[in-house]
């Protein structure tokens, strides 16, 4: 721990996020709204209007209410890029950072890998879905790593 009393690492817990729910209603309300410039048929365009609600329901539930089983409601993250995230459902998932992570004032975007391999993940979180010193540290963790 350095003098002013950071010790390198940040736990959060992540909460709902209005900023995430309006963000991902936006989104997938403007590319249903772009459907009929593709010039589909209407038999193309129900699919993928129902396609986008499907999308649509299961961003909110994962990254904006976080009310889905695998849903992460905590993230630990230490300097060195690895970190550590639990589950609503009770599973603990450790990884590493990967370059290309997006820290913005209002929103930070963690780019990882899982510690046994698989596909790379992303996890949002949003200024108002936690601790705004906790979002705060995070984003000068990933602009400033150890």
């Amino acid at each position: 721990m350095d003098e002013t009393g950071f010790s390198g690492e940040v736990r959060l817990r992540l909460g709902s996020s209005r900023f995430l729910a309006g963000m991902l209603i936006a989104g997938h309300l403007l590319g249903a709204l772009c459907l009929p410039l593709l010039k589909w048929g209407v038999a193309w365009c129900w699919p993928a209007i129902l396609a986008i609600g499907v999308s649509l329901v299961h961003g909110l539930r994962r990254e904006a209410w976080r009310c889905a089983g695998v849903a992460v409601t905590w993230a630990h993250v230490d300097g060195r890029g690895r970190l550590l995230l639990t589950l609503r459902n009770g599973r603990k998932v450790e990884g590493r950072l990967l370059p290309g992570s997006f820290a913005a004032p209002v929103l930070v975007i963690l780019r990882w890998r899982p510690e046994n391999g698989g596909r790379v993940r992303h996890t949002a979180v949003a200024a108002d879905g936690t601790a705004p010193a906790s979002h705060r540290l995070l984003r000068v963790l990933l602009r400033h790593p150890l």
